[in-house]
């Protein structure tokens, strides 16, 4: 039996505990909801993900799984959809959610506490939930997995419940049982990790077969009845996901492919070292929720926690300290063993268990300086200690959340903030908007459906904007009449991931002015030199492919499935050497609808038919181009094989949809004439 100390048993008045904890719920409502329509400033691509899921439930799309990232349980998006339909699709309405539910774990953190190891333990649990930024910054995120803590936390807290009552009294517990089995079956439907978290009760009953054999007796029939109760309300969700692996893209190990087992030996220690670094030293590197590398608890707090995890395997022939310690090292399993990303997200269940050791740490010190000496002088100290700790985490955390982290460029990159401010310039003009010619980086997760464009309806309110999108690192589009606002990311200047050769002479002065009001934007008229540039490309020559049996000679611009016209082209360098890079610019004018998955070819021949280079690419979003925009693209790495020998080799262009493979027909009038058309010779010199 445990010897507790006098700080231990020594606690307030319930009036003043009632105060004690409404004050630090307070406390964490405010770093919850203060400035929650600014910070995060915009939205991340999980948080747009997790609202499209929600868009598809407010339109009555009811599904087991929903498609964003590798499959996502449905339980969290109701509560979103609905809380958008409250409070409106804002911020507020977005991110309140998360808010509300990890207020909730932390009263069921603290109940749970409370109930194991007295109230001072379960109020520094509490405390440090309240104000430590990996709890506050998952729970100001539009995230599913915010619901995972606080259904685990009531899992843990029923299941002790009914220990205590199986164990201690002559009742079996079954409420307490039944209760744990659904929440933790509700679990399942919240996240994936969930699935494997009977394991602790599994486990636990092991312990006690071991070091309690009779109260096993008493024990395994309510673990039992909670092992089934949740499978059996999961079973639906576990069944659908077996049936639908390709929605269901859950990680495996193959530990029987070939040194499968040497190769997970040989990277343990470091996914260990990893994921326990969480705690004290690494921190989780992603800008989503983290400033990259600032672990959960600053060095004090590391050592307290630190200190807790070893009190706890010291008492461990104690049921509560075997019970955590299960509770909290079974969360970081599927971590270790699929080495993920994104560790501060995938670890939210353990934020369950995880304080209440940094509360069992400063209790062993409580505990020491007990024995050092008796009365009010050892309790004064650990609570003022504890009093200064949490306002040192409460300043640092504001500090970081509200200044340091929206200001990093990586952090407003990624949550998409230059978006943000340039919807809130479009909400403030009362004038017709000019179109808008947006660059966007890294096409994703689909060929045309980048980050930016994911934010778009839900960063731009105006609906009459209809930004023309590309990755400006190999195209452009210049709207028709070439009068337009070019809108870049603010990640880094311009200069620095602009593709040059699409740049000149688009963005060059006199043609661009800087816009009043806005940062990452360029006031752009290009009618002068686009005029230029037609009258030059209308000169190009191009050829018919053997094949083709046209009316008439082949000339500029040429009608692509009367969609889109190729109106130019440059070739650099016109003379190349075995193996270098011949780069391919072509010019394009919109004339119908261009779908989603249209991609560009640009081949190299041998031969009239034979293909010795090529490079398949078209870097703008179809669907957003209108009827007499203009885009260029760029395939900069066609190589000439080293061994090619010298002479005059024909480039061909042509289109294709992604999805079916199939090439868009030439048109001269209504006469189909072929599915390429030949660019001027490139020079092949020894």
């Amino acid at each position: 039996m445990e010897v507790k100390s006098t700080w231990t048993m020594n606690q307030p008045s319930r009036p003043r505990r009632l105060a004690i904890v409404v004050a630090l719920l307070l406390v964490a409502f405010g770093m919850r909801t203060y400035q929650l329509s600014e910070v995060p400033a915009g939205m991340m691509h999980d948080e747009l993900l997790q609202l499209r899921a929600a868009a598809e439930v407010s339109r009555g799309e009811w599904k087991m799984l929903y498609n964003p990232g590798y499959g996502s349980e449905p339980l969290y998006y109701p509560v979103l959809s609905a809380s958008q339909s409250l409070l409106g699709t804002n911020p507020l309405g977005r991110r309140l959610p998360g808010v509300f539910a990890g207020l909730l774990g932390l009263c069921l953190v603290y109940a749970l506490a409370y109930r194991m190891l007295g109230w001072r333990i379960a109020v520094i649990a509490l405390g440090a939930s309240a104000v430590v930024w990996w709890s506050v910054v998952m729970q100001r995120i539009i995230l599913r997995e915010v619901l995972e803590m606080p259904f685990y936390a009531l899992t843990l807290y029923a299941f002790w419940r009914g220990y205590e009552e199986a164990t201690r009294t002559a009742r079996p517990g079954w409420r307490f049982f039944i209760l744990a089995g659904v929440a933790l079956g509700a679990a399942q439907y919240v996240h994936t990790i969930p699935r494997g978290l009977f394991a602790v009760f599994v486990l636990f009953g092991l312990y006690v077969l071991i070091f309690q054999r009779a109260a096993f007796k008493r024990l395994w029939r309510g673990i039992l009845v909670l092992v089934i109760i949740a499978e059996v309300i999961a079973a639906p969700l576990l069944i659908y996901a077996d049936q639908h692996p390709d929605v269901d893209g859950v990680p495996s190990i193959d530990l029987f492919q070939e040194n499968g087992v040497a190769v997970f030996a040989a990277r343990l220690p470091t996914t260990v070292s990893r994921i326990v670094g969480q705690f004290f030293y690494a921190g989780d590197d992603a800008g989503e929720y983290n400033i990259p590398y600032r672990p959960i608890f600053e060095p004090l707090g590391a050592v307290l926690f630190g200190l807790g995890l070893l009190v706890a395997l010291w008492r461990i022939r104690q049921p509560v300290y075997a019970y955590l310690l299960i509770a909290w090292a079974i969360v970081l399993v599927p971590n270790i063993l699929y080495d993920t990303d994104l560790l501060f997200s995938r670890l939210v269940s353990a934020q369950a268990t995880t304080y209440i050791f940094l509360g069992i740490g400063v209790g062993a010190i409580a505990d020491g300086l007990d024995r050092i000496r008796k009365g009010w002088f050892p309790r004064a100290v650990i609570d003022v200690g504890l009093i200064s700790l949490g306002v040192v985490y409460l300043l640092g955390t504001a500090h970081d959340m509200f200044v340091v982290w929206p200001s990093l460029n990586n952090i407003r990159w990624v949550f998409n903030t230059s978006l943000r401010d340039l919807g809130r310039y479009f909400d403030a003009q009362t004038q017709p908007l000019p179109p808008i010619s947006q660059c966007t980086l890294f096409v994703w997760p689909d060929y045309h459906d980048s980050l930016a464009q994911l934010g778009a309806p839900y960063l731009i309110q105006r609906r009459d904007v209809r930004p023309r999108w590309h990755d400006c690192r190999y195209s452009m589009v210049i709207p028709a009449g070439g009068q337009y606002l070019y809108v870049y990311p603010g990640v880094e200047p311009l200069t620095d991931f602009l593709g040059r050769s699409v740049q000149k002479p688009w963005l060059d002065a006199p043609y661009v002015q800087p816009v009043e009001g806005l940062n990452n934007a360029l006031r752009v008229d290009v009618q002068a030199p686009l005029a230029e540039k037609l009258t030059q490309w209308s000169k190009l020559t191009v050829a018919w492919p053997p094949e083709a049996h046209p009316p008439a000679p082949a000339q500029l611009p040429v009608d692509f499935n009367h969609a889109v016209e190729l109106i130019g082209y440059q070739i650099k360098p016109p003379q190349v050497k075995p193996g270098g890079n011949v780069r391919v610019l072509t010019y394009w004018r919109v004339t119908g609808n261009l779908p989603a998955d249209l991609i560009a070819f640009t081949h190299l021949y041998r031969t009239p038919t034979e293909v010795m280079a090529q490079q398949d690419q078209l870097d703008v979003d179809g669907p957003s181009l209108q009827p007499g925009d203009v885009f260029m693209q760029s395939h900069e790495f066609i190589a000439v094989p080293p061994d090619t020998p010298a002479g005059a080799y024909s480039i061909g262009v042509g289109l294709y949809r992604k999805d079916t493979g199939e090439r868009w027909p030439i048109y001269v009038g209504d006469q189909h004439v072929a599915d390429r058309i030949f660019l001027t010779q490139v020079q092949v010199t020894p």
